[in-house]
Order: structure tokens, then C-alpha cells, then sequence
């Protein structure tokens, strides 16, 4: 019975830690987005507001990516593998909010 508390202990942190990661990259998108249309309306965006909406739009990618990966069948297993190979190779592949 401990290791089934254990086990939905971890269960529970982990679910609760990538709710966290989805409200914060919501918010994120939803700034990048505002940002995105501010610049296609014509009003004076700044650069680090800019490279803020680029890197941000970068995570989206990201996020699209894996979750294209874990539809896939073994895909569980295959993005470990990948986020291996790609930091073997120098590529990056996992965004900022699933480092922490």
C-alpha cells in the first residue's frame, strides 16, 4: 500500500507541475499573440518585445512538435530519446518551461 501512495504522490506533483507549465505557457502565448498583432496593426513594438514574442513563438513550436511525437505509437518512449540525441547533436528541442 506505501508504494501505491508513493507512486500516486508522484503521480499527483507531476500532473500538478505540467498544469502549472500549461497556465504559464498559455499566458505566454497569449502575450505573444497581442504582441504579433500590435506589430501587424503598426504600432511601434520594441525589439526586446519583439525577441520576447519570437522566443516564446519558438516554445510553441516546440510544444507542437512533442505533442506530435507523443501521438505517435511508442512516442512516450521516443521523446526522452530524442531530447537525448538532441542535446548530443546541439539542438535544442524541449522549451523553456519543461527545464525548470
Amino acid at each position: 500500500m506505501e508504494k501505491y501512495t508513493s507512486n500516486k504522490t508522484k503521480v499527483l506533483s507531476s500532473l500538478n507541475k505540467l498544469k502549472k507549465i500549461l497556465a504559464s505557457e498559455s499566458q505566454e502565448t497569449t502575450e505573444m499573440l497581442e504582441i504579433y498583432r500590435k506589430y501587424a496593426a503598426g504600432e511601434e513594438v520594441d525589439k526586446a518585445t519583439m525577441d520576447k514574442a519570437n522566443n516564446q513563438f519558438t516554445d510553441l513550436i516546440k510544444n507542437v512538435g512533442l505533442i506530435g511525437v507523443f501521438a505517435l505509437p511508442g512516442g512516450l518512449v521516443a521523446i526522452p530519446l530524442l531530447v537525448k540525441l538532441g542535446k548530443k547533436l546541439g539542438i535544442d528541442i524541449l522549451p523553456k518551461s519543461y527545464k525548470d
